[in-house]
């Protein structure tokens, strides 16, 4: 039977051990949008016989999967990408079912593995193993909702027969998004949130595939060098990130984002990260004659010998655990 995209259904797992499939979803996700597949690498039989063609064949030497997620940012389905970018969080319970979830980057290039289940509709159904993300993007603009989009790759494959089920999503808009940007970390509370009108937060995990030699698919897909850049516009109304594009200054930073549905006793469900070294890369001032001027500042994020960090994230939800 033939199916429209919007019958692709998407699950998440942690794996018990790294790289081994799990059977069983944790958390389908709502909205997505993927388009993990197969990828092979061919080898070319470069032997002649004595005529002008240039090969007579070819062999498959390397197969692994990957691709796109995309989709809205859910506060619950998110923490399944960040456990592997960061490592595993340490979780606390805030009060009744609310959980926090606070992380911190793992030096270990082994971090922990999340299995991927996607269903085609009536098509074909697939579990893949050992998943890592490679880069990972949360957007948001005033007039949508905040929405993610992750490279992913895996190393293997198998059969799965899951049945789909969802939960109560919690999601986000522009509104909820607040950035400030301070000298101290404790400065950020009483920060003035700058007026952005989008912000994008990236991070690229420089994820390594490793093939050895008795077998197709990678042996491990391990965690590698983790960036993190921040890229906003505003109203052009001061000079303060010009003056920070033209300096060596560094800022702390924090991108909080909150919902407004009671997820128990007062509590909200959100996000909150913070950069412990951030600086201004790049500065572009723009808008034409009748438009207003803007500014587009674009941030990275380094890591801070007093701190000991880079960055940490801190989510708040009803997921008792990322824990495999």
């Amino acid at each position: 039977m033939t199916e429209i995209g919007r019958k692709l259904e998407i699950g998440f797992a942690p794996e018990s051990s790294r790289g081994v499939a799990e059977s069983t979803v944790s958390k389908w996700a709502k909205h997505v949008s993927a388009d993990i597949i197969p990828r092979v690498e061919k080898a070319i039989d470069d032997n002649t016989r004595g005529r002008l063609e240039d090969s007579e064949g070819a062999r498959v030497v390397k197969k692994w999967f990957d691709g796109t997620l995309e989709g809205i940012l859910h506060v619950d389905t998110i923490g399944y990408l960040f456990a592997n970018i960061y490592g595993a969080p340490v979780s606390t319970v805030v009060e009744g079912d609310v959980m926090s979830h606070a992380f911190t980057m793992s030096q270990s290039i082994e971090h922990p593995t999340f299995s991927l289940f996607r269903k085609d509709g009536s098509v074909n159904q697939k579990v893949y193993g050992g998943g890592v993300v490679k880069t990972l993007e949360i957007s948001a603009v005033a007039d949508n909702y905040v929405r993610f989009s992750a490279d992913i790759a895996a190393a293997n494959e198998a059969s799965n027969s899951s049945t789909p089920s969802y939960d109560t999503e919690y999601d986000f808009i522009g509104k909820d998004v607040t950035v400030k940007m301070a000298d101290t970390s404790g400065a950020l509370a009483g920060a003035t949130a700058l007026k952005l009108k989008d912000v994008n937060i990236s991070w690229d995990n420089s994820a390594i595939v490793d093939h050895v030699l008795g077998n197709l698919y990678p042996d491990a897909i391990y965690n590698g060098a983790s960036m993190i850049e921040v890229t906003f516009t505003k109203n052009y109304v001061d000079t303060t990130f010009e003056d920070l594009f033209k300096s060596d200054a560094y800022k702390y930073m924090s991108i909080a984002i909150e919902g407004n549905t009671d997820i128990g006793d007062g509590n909200f469900p959100g996000l909150v990260l913070t950069l412990n070294k951030a600086q201004v890369q790049s500065w572009e001032r723009s808008g034409g004659g009748d438009e207003l001027v803007t500014e587009e500042v674009t941030i990275k994020a380094f890591f801070n010998q007093t701190d000991l960090a880079q960055s940490g994230l801190t989510l708040k939800n009803l997921t008792a655990t990322y824990a495999g």
